[in-house]
């Protein structure tokens, strides 16, 4: 079994949560592969037309996490286009998790996940219960960020 971990992050925190995970899938024996997105240009929440450098491959792995920021309440543009921009997951597992700034997560967390589920539905993927992580004044609490990542690690071993 192999992992793929696609993510995008502008400030960081949504790649540490990656880096965490991967930290988690190595300590399990998983073999994983992390892919940036990288965007031309620095996305806002409002941008329309998001053009990537490289859109990752994703032949290679069983199982595709796809990680984003909450951005105005919902995933971010960036991730929201390149799953649109994918032609299928036919076959593969897919669990999304996202980060975010604001305490409550009625305030697009819950929005965030569902809609990027949906989007790996669209793709035929067999989607896994996704994750969240909190960045309270920009930090974040590690020993959570871990019990998060050893919960996604778990999903995918079943």
């Amino acid at each position: 079994m192999k992992v793929g971990i696609i993510v995008y992050s502008q400030s960081g925190h949504t790649a540490t949560f990656a880096r965490t995970i991967a930290d988690h899938l190595r300590e399990a024996g998983i073999d994983y592969g992390i892919e940036l997105l990288r965007p031309r240009g620095i996305p806002k929440p409002w941008t329309r037309n998001i053009e990537f450098r490289r859109i990752p491959e994703i032949d290679e792995y069983d199982i595709v996490l796809v990680g984003s920021p909450v951005w105005g309440f919902n995933a971010s543009k960036v991730i929201l286009k390149y799953l649109n921009s994918m032609k299928s997951l036919k076959g593969k597992k897919a669990l999304p998790f996202v980060t975010y700034g604001l305490p409550l997560k009625s305030l697009g967390v819950n929005r965030s996940l569902k809609r990027m589920n949906a989007e790996l539905e669209e793709l035929c993927a067999d989607v896994l219960e996704g994750e969240s992580q909190y960045y309270f004044l920009f930090k974040t609490n590690k020993n959570k960020m871990n019990e998060a990542a050893k919960r996604i690690v778990e999903r995918i071993k079943r």
